[in-house]
């Protein structure tokens, strides 16, 4: 199999994110990564950092990953050079399809295709609400977003002696069995052995098993621990009467970025133009893995 080379332009935090999804990617590999010249040192990077896609070997595709503001223009230059895109600008409604209409009409002169939307949210949370619609065509979707929080057990970590600040959340580990992990900004003379036994002993944690990380700063922390309910009630007198619910907790970027590379996947299958992720049918995002994916989901 082919893989198919990306590009990479930025390398914030989406850009390492989408970095580490290429890498564990089979369909895929990172062709490098475009940057300013002035971007620190990256000696982690296991591949080449230019400061112009041009200095690249064969590049099939760029996932965007700079400010909003920048998108359209970095996106219309690596259509003139014949490079197709993905982009995941955070744009909605009106914006969001004046946007993509210009971007389409790029794509159009230079004969490529380009993925417009496909991140977060925009991206896979429209994705839900799209089906949570089509389920139930009459009614209201409610989308509120938070921060991935167990609210009760951050405020009782938040009182224990030595914590400035604190945050907890709920993971299951990798044999399923849930875990508390609850992340401390400690006050400068505290010990964080002392502070963790103090948590980890308090009742109110005893039910399952506590984790308790030291952490310079939640503020920093809070940036990448995202969650979402989106919800769908029918319309009154409605014959279907469904209320549909979906609770997520995720790292932001994390999810961007996966939710990019499986657009690149459907970038071969493409003709020039731009799309957004309801243009595209949902198998063609698996790549070459389609009629694996439709065995395993269908």
């Amino acid at each position: 199999m082919k893989k198919t080379r990306l590009a990479i332009i930025g390398l914030g935090n989406l850009g390492r994110k989408c970095v580490e999804a290429i890498q564990s990617d089979q369909q895929t590999e990172l062709a490098g990564v475009v940057r300013r010249p002035e971007g620190a040192h990256a000696p982690w990077l296991k591949a080449p950092a230019v400061t112009h896609v041009s200095e690249l070997d064969r590049v099939d595709g760029a996932l965007i990953c700079v400010p909003v503001d920048a998108v359209a223009d970095t996106a219309k230059s690596l259509l003139q050079s014949r490079i197709p895109v993905v982009e995941c600008a955070r744009l909605h409604s009106v914006a969001f399809i004046n946007h993509k209409s210009d971007i389409h009409r790029a794509a159009l002169h230079h004969k490529v295709p380009a993925i417009v939307g496909a991140g977060c949210d925009p991206g896979a949370v429209s994705l839900f609400r799209n089906q949570f619609a089509l389920l139930a065509p009459r009614g209201h979707t409610e989308t509120r977003l938070h921060t991935g929080t167990s609210l009760h057990h951050t405020l009782a970590a938040s009182g224990i002696k030595g914590v400035k600040r604190a945050l907890a959340t709920e993971l299951p580990s990798r044999e399923g069995v849930l875990q508390r992990y609850v992340y401390v900004e400690l006050e400068p003379s505290a010990d964080a052995a002392n502070v963790a036994d103090a948590i980890v002993n308090d009742p109110l944690f005893l039910d399952e098993e506590t984790r308790v990380f030291a952490v310079p700063s939640i503020d920093t922390l809070e940036e990448t621990d995202r969650g979402v309910v989106l919800e769908r009630h029918a319309a009154a007198g409605d014959p279907g009467h469904a209320t549909l619910l979906l609770e997520g907790r995720y790292d932001e970027a994390g999810l961007a970025a996966r939710m990019m590379l499986a657009a690149a996947r459907a970038l071969p299958f493409l003709q020039a133009g731009a799309y957004s992720l309801l243009d595209l049918p949902p198998g063609v995002l698996w790549g070459e893995q389609r009629h694996a994916a439709e065995k395993e989901w269908m």
